[in-house]
């Protein structure tokens, strides 16, 4: 009986000394997980850092013309989508995304190379026309992102323009 009761001791602190070593374990790989969950939530707020930035930085350059409202429509309606904004603030950016759609179908990169002088003439009068409908309206947005203050409501960026 004393062999047993023994043995059964031995085994329930083998066992009660391996639950805790599982125990040490789990609570290691967590401590690590929530390392790296904090490293990831870090580099995400400092990629959205970046997208803000990068879309001031592109607002500027439209509020003082030295790029196409095509181009710059384009690149801020990316980054604006990278930054996964909630509809309301969305919004905000509707302008761009308006502009970026009217001018989807000229080709650009590789396919812009492709074309010829006369494509790529029709083209830019194309595109400076749509352009056009929408400067006072982009330039206007423009303005407002680079005022605007995190959190700020502002007025929503849409503008109907009529058709293209």
């Amino acid at each position: 009986m004393i062999l047993i009761i023994s043995l059964a001791l031995v085994a329930l602190v083998g066992l009660s000394g391996y639950a805790f070593y599982l125990y040490l374990q789990l609570r290691k790989l967590k401590s690590t997980k929530n390392a790296r969950d904090k490293l990831l939530a870090e580099e995400q707020e400092e990629r959205k850092n970046h997208y803000h930035n990068s879309i001031r930085v592109i607002a500027s350059a439209i509020e003082a013309d030295q790029v196409t409202l095509t181009e710059g429509a384009i690149r801020i309606s990316m980054m604006a989508t990278q930054l996964d904004l909630p509809e309301h603030e969305r919004q905000h950016f509707q302008v761009f995304f308006q502009l970026t759609e009217a001018t989807a179908h000229i080709p650009i990169l590789d396919e812009w190379q492709k074309l010829s002088t006369r494509e790529k003439l029709r083209y830019d009068r194309e595109r400076e026309e749509i352009e056009t409908k929408y400067r006072e309206f982009a330039v206007s947005a423009a303005r407002i992102l680079l005022n605007k203050k995190p959190d700020q409501n502002q007025e929503t960026l849409f503008y109907p323009v009529g058709k293209h």
